[in-house]
């Protein structure tokens, strides 16, 4: 064969197998963020091996009405009280686990990176609740779906559960693709189409 055919046939193979890794990607990764040195997973697991160190009742007064950063500095304050109750030390907490209580956890692995999260997905769409996703992503949607007018002029806040919705609802009005949403980390309220 001629060089110039191998070089091609070669760029080919590389380009396929490159799009069949990047489509294989797990795009449903994210990092998140540490508060006061620990690390936080709200609607989201980590992605690396954990043990349990204690749960604790994360009881934060008027839930719905408060933010997703409010409810995470609640919820460490919460996790560090059990903690100096029972002894124990960790390294993260998960938020919004199915469980009755949240967890307070330790890496079984400390030398990995263990900021990765894995989202949950609701109606296909994957929910980054104040985490970043690893993927690259174009914004297709902004907005706010704080609840705060509710607030005003119910004198009630939706749940978390319902602002997700609310966010995925109008997100789809739009009319345009989308593959998640990102709620709480940000200025705005995202819908975003992932790379």
């Amino acid at each position: 064969m001629k060089p110039k055919i191998i070089l091609v046939l070669s760029c080919i193979i590389f380009c396929i197998g490159l799009s069949s890794f990047q489509q294989g990607a797990d795009l449903g990764l994210a990092r998140v963020d540490k508060t006061n040195g620990k690390m936080v997973f709200f609607w989201n697991e980590p992605s690396n091996d954990y043990e349990v160190a204690f749960t604790f009742a994360n009881k934060i007064h008027d839930i719905d009405c408060k933010s997703p950063a409010q409810i995470i500095d609640a919820s460490m304050q919460n996790a560090n009280v059990e903690t100096a109750n029972q002894g124990k030390i960790y390294d993260a907490i998960i938020i919004g686990k199915s469980t009755q209580r949240d967890l307070a956890v330790t890496f079984k692995d400390k030398s990995k990176d263990n900021s990765i999260a894995r989202v949950k997905r609701n109606e296909g769409k994957y929910i980054f609740v104040q985490c970043e996703p690893l993927a690259n992503y174009d914004v297709i949607y902004k907005g706010d779906v704080s609840g705060i007018g509710q607030q005003i002029l119910l004198g009630s806040c939706p749940t978390l559960q319902e602002k997700i919705d609310k966010l995925l609802k109008r997100a789809t009005k739009s009319k345009k693709d989308f593959d998640g949403i990102i709620y709480g980390s940000s200025k705005n309220d995202l819908a975003i189409k992932l790379k």
